[in-house]
């Protein structure tokens, strides 16, 4: 059941997190988000946290980014215009954007169930 299902979204521009927001509302998921990773992080929720969803533009530094995404420890969908010069990252599931159809969705769901709560 997804509504047990806590997404950190984090994302720099407004309109795009609250686009992703509603996304994964209308499918049940409870949303919290964040512009940076460094706030995502610091949030009291993100140890709750089933998973995230990260714009690529949230990644300042790449080297920092796996650091960050390595203490998450949690699985991640990372969103990308391309996936040149993307490193591999813990955990880490790229989908390159634009996206048709519900892919990030499936996404969420495919790696909440690795760990699905009873």
């Amino acid at each position: 059941m997804t509504a047990s299902i806590l997404v950190i979204v984090i994302a720099p521009d407004k309109d795009f997190r609250r686009s992703l927001e509603f996304a994964l509302e209308s499918e049940g998921f409870d949303v919290e988000s964040h512009t940076s990773i460094s706030k995502a992080l610091a949030s009291p929720r993100a140890e709750k946290a089933d998973c995230a969803v990260v714009h690529d533009a949230a990644v300042g530094d790449w080297r920092m980014g796996a650091r960050d995404f390595y203490h998450f420890g949690k699985p991640v969908v990372l969103l990308v215009g391309s996936v040149q010069g993307v490193p591999s990252l813990p955990l880490t599931r790229v989908l390159t954007m634009p996206f048709l159809g519900n892919p990030l969705i499936e996404a969420i769901r495919e790696i909440s169930t690795d760990g699905e709560r009873s």
